[in-house]
């Protein structure tokens, strides 16, 4: 339910959802890569987190990130 409420922001920085079922029983995401720990740390993941305006809400690890096949890195695991 989390992801379908951040999604509606339309951050760009958020994995989007594109199609979801009632209750948050099944969401659908486009895939992504998820980044590798060398691409990550390589990475300006603060630079990325804190946006002039707002935080993007995910944690500060490899896994929690993944680049879309346009090439766009995106969270795709975000929550509170």
């Amino acid at each position: 339910m989390q992801e379908v409420t951040f999604s509606k922001t339309q951050w760009p920085e958020l994995c989007p959802v594109i199609f979801r079922l009632p209750l948050g029983l099944l969401i659908v995401m486009p895939r992504a890569e998820v980044l590798t720990e060398l691409e990550f740390d390589m990475w300006d993941v603060d630079n990325f987190i804190h946006n002039e305006d707002y935080v993007v809400p995910c944690e500060k690890k490899a896994n929690s990130f993944g680049r879309l096949p346009d090439g766009r890195i995106v969270c795709i695991d975000y929550g509170n």
